[in-house]
This record gives C-alpha cells, sequence and structure tokens, in this order.
C-alpha cells in the first residue's frame, strides 16, 4: 500500500497519473459509504488503508508536513546550523501553496464526479 502511494504520486507528478484520478476527502467519505454498506470488516480495512495512505503523504519532503521538518532537522544536522528563517518559511509558503492546490482540486473534482459531472 505504502508503495503504491508512492509509485502514484511519483506518476502524477510524471504526467502518467492525472489529477482526476485522485480521491480527496469528499471522495474519500463517497467511497467509505459505499464500503460500508459490505460490512464492519471491510470498513475497517478502508479507514486502514486510508489511514495508511496518509502516513505515507505526511512524511512527503514538504516543509508544510512532517517529511519536510525531518529534511530541516538533517540539514541542521549535516550543516551544523539551522536553515536560514527566510529560506524556511519560502519552503512552507510553497508547500503549502502545492499542498493547497492540490487539495482545492481533488476536492471541485469530487465534487464534480458527485454530481455528475
Amino acid at each position: 500500500v505504502m508503495m503504491s502511494t508512492y509509485l502514484t504520486l511519483l506518476r502524477l507528478f510524471q504526467g502518467t497519473v492525472r489529477v482526476e484520478h485522485l480521491k480527496g476527502p469528499v471522495g474519500i467519505t463517497h467511497m467509505g459509504t459505499i464500503i460500508a454498506d459490505r460490512g464492519p470488516i471491510w470498513l475497517m480495512f478502508f479507514f486502514a488503508l486510508v489511514s495508511v495512505n496518509l502516513a505515507v503523504i505526511n512524511f512527503l519532503p514538504l516543509p508544510i508536513v512532517d517529511g519536510g521538518q525531518f529534511l530541516m532537522i538533517v540539514y541542521e544536522w549535516v550543516r551544523g546550523k539551522p536553515v536560514p528563517v527566510g529560506l524556511q518559511n519560502a519552503m512552507t509558503l510553497a508547500g503549502l501553496l502545492l499542498i493547497g492546490s492540490v487539495f482545492v482540486i481533488v476536492t471541485f473534482n469530487d465534487v464534480a464526479r458527485l454530481l455528475g459531472g
């Protein structure tokens, strides 16, 4: 599951997977309601998959998530001094814009799919 998540993200940036194929909170909730009809075991499995996917996303090397914070700690350990505050701020803003943009696009696509668009 973890490797599949990383490969999907890699293919997204390579252009072989389109953003329209991703699901955000709205799409995940919709899938959860469908899976819940199959029974509690299936729903627990679905929750586990969502949890693992979120863990993988959280460890991406973007400053706004834990993976980015880990990179800054490693940078400080290697260089012996912290990342300059201005660079930290710029990297955090870039990460926020990237994640925020993907979130908005994916949510829009989820709603459009549910409305039949």
